[in-house]
């Protein structure tokens, strides 16, 4: 008598691997904290203008605009640790070119090369996390994911000032590089296991479809638009906070350095919390939303007329923690809503670059209502738009959430 066979167990997530991964995002995302840290440092040894400096600070937003949908189509030539490999070298050959940096021109041109690896790298590393979880894991890994990029611009933030005090900013790129490095030889040995992950999860050839099949579904877009609306009014917070703090004379530089980075550190426990609720059964869209509407609230309330300066300050806080649960909930949605490692690389790809557009769009808006007034308070309005827009987006919600 022969017992029945029982069928394969699935492999056990790959943990160390996922957690690399996230690191490898991190380590790029150090690109985007350093140059906003020592900008004025920057144009003070180069000898850069006030638009040449903003060039090199918006050139990783201009680039993740512009290409970051088209990053995602590379994996259909290498697989996802391939274009993380070539984006990490890519990262570290711009920091190499801005060492003997003496201008605009190589410094610009160093920051197009981190701006295209970083890309690289923010496509591929979800792809890599997909192929090492196991099906009940997958969503929480990309979940975990979203934690890179606060996590590498606020090291970015926090080490470069302290770094270039003590070097110049040459030692703060060198850090980063020996991140970026340290990154790739973790990457490489996580080969053995990417290649028995993917050999086990191939799709078949029948199973692909077209990469920009996944741009048609309407919860992309909800999805999409609320990433972009959680950037916006994160950073019109993150990058005005510096000014708004430099109006209090008792703080001085590297004070201001430091409350400010901390509220870029606040969006990474925000980050956690969002992940566990996803865990626990949280509706995605419900997450999102009631994320979105505590930001817009928390902003509206931080620009209120005659508050506290330190209750101003408390409220930026508890708008980037509300925050944090954005992004892994709508990253961990690409999941569900792609077929296949290119479509998700894609769908990655299309939330880099609504991210950046907010980001982008975000200061500029917060700038254009408080150039006219007196006092900063009449940015509550842009929270307040938010808040509105957020509830718009909650009763746009598929009824079954």
């Amino acid at each position: 008598m022969t017992t029945p066979t029982r069928p394969a167990a699935a492999p056990a997530t790959h943990w160390p691997a996922v957690l690399i991964a996230i690191f490898a995002g991190a380590a790029g995302a150090f690109c985007l904290g350093k140059v906003p840290a020592v900008l004025g440092l920057l144009r003070h040894e180069l000898g850069l203008t006030l638009v040449q400096g903003g060039w090199i600070a918006s050139a990783f937003n201009s680039l993740a605009i512009v290409l970051s949908l088209f990053m995602g189509l590379l994996l259909a030539r290498w697989n996802a640790l391939q274009a993380g490999v070539i984006g990490l070298l890519l990262l570290l050959l711009g920091g190499g070119l801005a060492l003997p940096a003496h201008g605009l021109d190589m410094l610009l041109a160093s920051r197009v090369i981190e701006g295209i690896g970083f890309l690289l790298v923010s496509v591929s590393m979800p792809s890599m996390i997909v192929s090492l979880a196991n099906d009940q894991d997958k969503r929480l890994a990309l979940s975990l994911w979203a934690v890179n990029l606060p996590l590498g611009a606020a090291i970015g933030m926090l080490l470069t000032p302290a770094l270039a005090a003590v070097g110049g900013w040459r030692l703060a790129w060198l850090t980063g590089m020996a991140l970026q490095l340290l990154a790739l030889l973790l990457l490489l040995a996580c080969k053995p296991a990417f290649r028995q992950r993917s050999t086990e999860t191939a799709a078949p050839a029948s199973g692909q479809t077209a990469p920009f099949t996944v741009l048609r579904q309407a919860a992309v877009w909800r999805y999409g638009l609320a990433f972009m609306l959680y950037t916006l009014m994160l950073w019109a917070v993150f990058v005005w906070l510096p000014t708004m703090l430099h109006g209090r004379p008792e703080l001085t530089a590297s004070r201001i350095a430091l409350l400010s980075a901390l509220a870029v550190v606040a969006n990474i426990p925000g980050n956690l919390a969002g992940a566990w609720l996803l865990r626990r059964g949280m509706a995605r869209d419900t997450l999102i939303c009631s994320a979105l509407g505590l930001m817009g609230l928390s902003g509206v309330l931080a620009f209120w007329p005659g508050l506290s300066a330190d209750a101003a300050y408390l409220l930026c806080l508890l708008l980037s923690f509300c925050g944090g649960a954005v992004p892994p909930a709508a990253l961990s949605s690409a999941h569900g809503l792609s077929r296949g490692p290119v479509q998700l690389a894609v769908l990655q790809g299309y939330f880099v670059q609504l991210a950046n557009l907010g980001q982008l769009l975000g200061p500029l808006l917060l700038a254009a209502m408080v150039a006219g007034a007196t006092d900063w308070s009449v940015a509550r309005w842009l929270f307040l738009a938010g808040a509105l827009i957020a509830a718009l987006l909650f009763a746009m919600r598929p009824r079954s959430h």
